[in-house]
């Protein structure tokens, strides 16, 4: 689990809250994330694209996620700078299936980190 940077809560609302991460690097969300709080969400992600190295999303304490909340993953993956990975930790099994099963877990920017394993 990421460890959260002191006084970097990015975003909160009655559902989630989402905060950068210092170890390791990244971001993490704890609550729900559907189409009232997804734009936030992908506004959040898409000022990490431009940085150097992993991007963390930390999801070990997401409850639940919508398809909104999904394709914020799925369209900031994509817009990483070449050579970068945006590697999600902690994704719920329901959620890691959809996106196997529709093919995002595939996107050469988008590691699926599950523990020791990684898809």
């Amino acid at each position: 689990m990421a460890e959260r940077a002191e006084d970097d809560v990015l975003y909160a609302d009655k559902q989630v809250v989402i905060s950068r991460t210092d170890a390791p690097a990244g971001l993490s969300a704890c609550g729900a994330i559907d189409v009232f709080n997804a734009d936030a969400f992908a506004q959040i992600l898409a000022a990490c694209l431009d940085g150097e190295g992993d991007l963390s999303i930390d999801l070990h304490s997401l409850e639940f996620c919508d398809v909104s909340g999904i394709r914020a993953l799925v369209t900031a993956a994509k817009g990483l700078n070449d050579g970068r990975r945006m590697v999600v930790h902690g994704l719920p099994a329901q959620l890691r299936n959809v996106m196997t099963l529709v093919g995002w877990s595939d996107l050469p920017g988008l590691v699926i980190h599950d523990g020791d394993k990684t898809c």
